[in-house]
């Protein structure tokens, strides 16, 4: 999960050029005219002629939530005038719980009262959503009282806007994105990266940052931007990793802790992260952690992912070799304690030191890969002695294994086919609501690591499927995504605004509202669409390597008769994930190339991700659910390209988005199915000539080729699917990769 945060910065720099990341970084939303000519419904006032919205406008963020509301006002059709008689209020006040809002509607009147600007923005966007699911100027008459189902629910940033620290500018990370995120009814935001661009330490002033005071006033001016919207910032600090010879080390051998796995490179320095068990470390810890606080106060808290990456401790990756089997770390000063004492007490120490400078900062534990040093499988001798104030954040679906036909597969990362909840999550909530402490949620509302190319994954049945698991096991707060795509105002998104301000509403009830809105006459269909793509996405047969394969390039993927030597440098990437066992601020990755392609059917990862039932053959079931996933999307494909284009531009803009990505989906599971073939017989073939392998080898080419060829108009039609604007790695265009992969197929050099 880990990404590097220099290369993401210069493509970030060079992204902000695009004219698409600016564009999607605006507040996106498909707003229609209202239908005036619709009938009341019981209970029901007609919005109808001219309106004045006001509110205090000295209120930070009150300016731009009655603009926003007023930009809506207009779009809907319904009309504004400074000498209007009809009002609509905007206002705080201080008996209304925070992220709450009270309305009242009347025939003259429209207030919305909150205590914070986050509930404000909570009832701006929930009568807009009212209005355009009733796709008439209708509202409810009287008070409402609405508080959404959890405190907070946190997002990835939008696409093309950056998370990470320090670079938090409006250059780079706009009012636009954090207005987009309020659409969505999302009240916090991830930011990520180094803290060693936030020490200013009397303790360890070897790591002091020349830059602190820029930094933290970056910080400080992206914390209060979002808060205008409603939104805070969560912070997922990554620790220090450095060189044994790094001047702290020198002058304190102590505060040396582990030594970490090697690097990519054969001269990489071996790393070592600072003790977690050492008193003046610990101390280090909180200095540092509770000074973000007193710079930055309305920081919305921490999130201490302390399983396999980012917040480091002894425990976490150290290299193994030469240790006895009973050895955990190679730390001297924490090999005497069980890994849980060491965890807890670097929690301690953080959670003490920040919430003496603000008690009511979030401070979220996360044992992501824990299995990495945990005595137990879910953590549970952790969370028996977790500090009380700190909150558990646990993932709604990993590390599990999930009976299929035929075959179990292993959910080790976010899955878009299992939709939870995971059996550890079930223990690990039992034991926090014992405990009385915090239960947060880990989803990803928008896609799953199977299909991690797109900026989601219209499985919207399947999708809300997930928010249901989420909303059963009653948390305080969701994170609702990691920063895979960046987030992008979908309606697979839109779930989890239905499911926090709406969770009476059935998911067909949902789907219905939101396809009737935004595919008007077409809209059974669509829910058709929707229910063979979550069909489809129950055919992966397993969570594959990150950004790798033909799940990952589509019908960009390649395969060869003969493998060529070297490989074309069009089919590699510099993935910023592999910065895990480097040295902070290391820039190794941003020279070594991977291969992005599967050259040979995955025998070995699937041993360890795959249990094919007794007289079951692993190959033949993984090539059955993809020509399955082949079947189930083509019906969907078929279906929505059928469909007419209507007149309404904001209608043949929603179906042409959704029509684009449909058939990506489409023609992936098209070549993922015959790459999987291909090898198989490839395989064979090198075992023992064949004839009727090869002819069904070159069958296969052709049938590719001509998938590839339909293919190639996605990506010019729509280019925020090209996987050379992704952030989180630098990637070849895939047009790049179509023509290149189409000119050696059709001239036969993969023969």
């Amino acid at each position: 999960m880990m990404h590097n945060s220099i290369m993401i910065r210069d493509r970030l720099r060079e992204a902000n050029q695009s004219s698409l990341h600016k564009e999607r970084r605006k507040a996106h939303r498909f707003v229609r005219a209202l239908n005036t000519h619709a009938l009341p419904r019981e209970e029901e006032l007609k919005i109808a002629g001219n309106w004045l919205i006001y509110s205090n406008d000295s209120i930070p963020g009150m300016v731009e939530a009655i603009t926003d509301l007023k930009e809506y006002w207009l779009k809907s059709g319904l009309s504004l005038s400074d000498d209007a008689s009809q009002m609509i209020g905007i206002q705080l006040r201080v008996d209304i719980e925070d992220g709450c809002f009270t309305r009242l509607v009347t025939a003259e009147r429209i207030e919305i009262m909150a205590s914070t600007m986050k509930g404000i923005w909570a009832g701006i966007v929930h009568l807009q959503q009212e209005l355009s699911a009733r796709q008439a100027p209708f509202l409810k008459a009287g008070l409402i009282e609405c508080q959404p189902s959890w405190k907070i629910q946190v997002s990835q940033s939008p696409f093309g806007s950056n998370y990470l620290v320090p670079d938090l500018s409006e250059t780079y990370l706009s009012n636009d994105a954090f207005r987009m995120l309020a659409h969505s009814g999302i009240n916090g935001m991830i930011i990520y990266g180094d803290w060693l661009c936030y020490v200013q330490s009397s303790i360890y002033p070897e790591l002091n940052c020349v830059d602190y005071e820029r930094n933290i006033m970056q910080l400080r001016d992206a914390i209060e931007r979002a808060k205008r919207y409603g939104v805070q910032l969560f912070y997922v600090p990554v620790s220090p990793k450095l060189a044994m010879d790094h001047p702290l080390f020198v002058k304190y051998p102590k505060s040396r802790g582990a030594q970490n796995f090697s690097g990519l490179s054969e001269n990489s320095p071996k790393i070592f992260n600072l003790c977690s068990s050492d008193p003046t470390t610990l101390a280090f810890h909180g200095e540092v952690m509770a000074n973000l606080f007193k710079e930055a106060p309305d920081l919305g808290g921490l999130i201490l992912i302390i399983g396999g990456e980012s917040y480091y401790h002894c425990f976490m990756r150290p290299d193994k070799n030469g240790l006895e089997a009973h050895e955990r770390t190679n730390c001297p000063g924490c090999k005497a304690y069980a890994p849980e004492v060491v965890v807890n007490g670097l929690l301690a120490a953080t959670e003490e030191a920040v919430h003496r400078v603000k008690a009511d900062a979030w401070i979220m534990a996360w044992p992501y890969s824990a299995f990495f040093w945990s005595s137990d499988p879910a953590q549970l001798q952790l969370l028996e002695n977790m500090p009380e104030e700190v909150a558990l954040l646990s993932t709604i679906e990993k590390d599990e294994w999930l009976q299929k036909d035929g075959y179990q597969k292993s959910i080790w990362d976010y899955s878009i086919d299992f939709t939870g909840p995971a059996g550890n999550l079930i223990q690990q909530a039992e034991i926090i609501k014992t405990r009385e402490m915090q239960l947060v949620v880990k989803t990803e509302t928008a896609l799953g690591l199977e299909c991690i190319q797109y900026p989601y994954m219209p499985s919207l049945q399947r999708l809300a499927e997930k928010w249901r698991h989420v909303s059963e096991l009653n948390p305080d707060g969701v994170v609702q995504s990691w920063m895979f795509f960046g987030m992008w105002g979908s309606r697979a998104e839109e779930l989890g605004w239905w499911a926090s301000w709406h969770p009476e509403k059935t998911t067909d009830e949902v789907l219905v509202l939101m396809a009737s809105r935004d595919f008007a006459e077409n809209a059974s269909t669509m829910i058709q669409v929707w229910s063979y793509l979550s069909e489809a996405a129950g055919h992966f047969p397993y969570v594959a390597h990150y950004f790798t394969g033909p799940e990952f390039l589509g019908p960009a993927h390649p395969f060869f008769f003969e493998d060529p030597v070297p490989l074309p440098i069009e089919f590699t990437s510099l993935l910023y994930y592999l910065q895990e066992n480097e040295e902070s601020f290391s820039s190794t990755v941003t020279d070594i190339r991977q291969t992005l392609l599967l050259d040979r059917f995955p025998h070995a990862m699937l041993k360890e991700v795959f249990k094919a039932d007794e007289g079951r053959e692993v190959s033949q079931l993984v090539i059955a659910e993809y020509e399955a996933a082949v079947a189930a999307s083509e019906k969907a494909y078929l279906l929505i390209k059928d469909i007419p284009l209507p007149e309404d531009p904001i209608l043949l803009q929603s179906l042409q988005e959704e029509s684009l990505l449909c058939e990506l989906i489409y023609r992936t599971f098209v070549t993922t199915a015959h790459t999987y073939r291909f090898l198989l017989l490839k395989e064979q073939l090198a075992e023992s000539p064949n004839e009727a392998a090869f002819a069904e080898m070159k069958e296969i080419v052709k049938d590719e080729l001509e998938n590839t060829r339909h293919a190639r108009h996605i990506f010019q039609e729509a280019p925020w699917l090209d996987l050379a604007l992704r952030l989180d790695g630098k990637y070849p265009s895939s047009i790049q990769m179509i023509d290149s992969k189409l000119v050696m197929m059709e001239q036969g050099s993969t023969f």
